[in-house]
């Protein structure tokens, strides 16, 4: 018998317990489900470093985007989490899993992580996860209909904002200092800091605090 080894990674327990009894129900004869736990940062950060000295692997996580952060490690979001996987287990299928569809998560999710499944919430039920999970474990890749939509959001193609562009709008929001940005994105802190002077010049044409900036990005949807 086979055994897969699932990650769930969710700050809502009844949620995880959600994931792995729908998923518990689809295994077949050949495979066997091992499922390990995670409910914040924190939390995901030591399961995946003891997998790993152990020499295992993930072949499958769960992933929430909206997770406790773990500072310690520059772990903000499950974002950073994804991340982390896919560099200790390259061969492991990710799947996003949000509440929040506004362009810069989304935009920034798809460039950090690539995810082989992304999921809002909100676009599907138990009958329709299931098929979803099918899919992504034979190859395939699912993205949620309000996900596929975001991706091709006009708002930001008329801004001409990037990727990068928008993960710098995402740490704004998160009061991480433009100072610490390196730490999270691969850019020289110069780089930085001209990228979030053309960013608020574009939305609000003037000298503005980051509070005033991320209040403009949040009537624009964008965070």
């Amino acid at each position: 018998m086979i055994t897969s080894n699932v990650f769930l990674v969710d700050d809502h327990p009844m949620t995880v317990d959600s994931y792995r009894s729908l998923i518990s129900q689809i295994k077949t004869k050949a495979t066997d489900d091992n499922f390990v736990t995670a409910f914040s940062c924190e939390q995901a950060y030591n399961r995946i470093i003891e997998k790993h000295n152990d020499q295992e692997n993930f072949d499958v996580a769960l992933v929430d985007i909206s997770l406790p952060a773990y500072p310690a490690k520059n772990l903000l979001t499950g974002i950073d989490v994804a991340k982390l996987i896919r560099n200790y287990f390259p061969a492991c299928k990710i799947i996003l899993l949000t509440m929040h569809s506004e362009p810069a998560i989304v935009t920034t999710a798809k460039h950090e992580v690539n995810p082989e499944g992304f999921i809002l919430k909100s676009d599907i039920d138990a009958t329709s996860f299931v098929t979803a999970y099918q899919s992504i474990t034979l190859g395939a890749t699912f993205y949620s209909d309000t996900i596929s939509k975001t991706q091709n959001n006009t708002i930001i193609k008329k801004l001409n904002f990037d990727a990068i562009d928008l993960q710098i709008l995402v740490l704004i929001d998160k009061k991480i200092k433009t100072k610490d940005m390196p730490n999270h994105i691969d850019l020289s802190l110069s780089a930085i800091e001209k990228r979030k002077a053309c960013i608020k010049n574009t939305l609000l044409k003037e000298k503005s605090s980051n509070k005033e900036l991320i209040v403009e990005a949040k009537k624009l949807r964008l965070t």
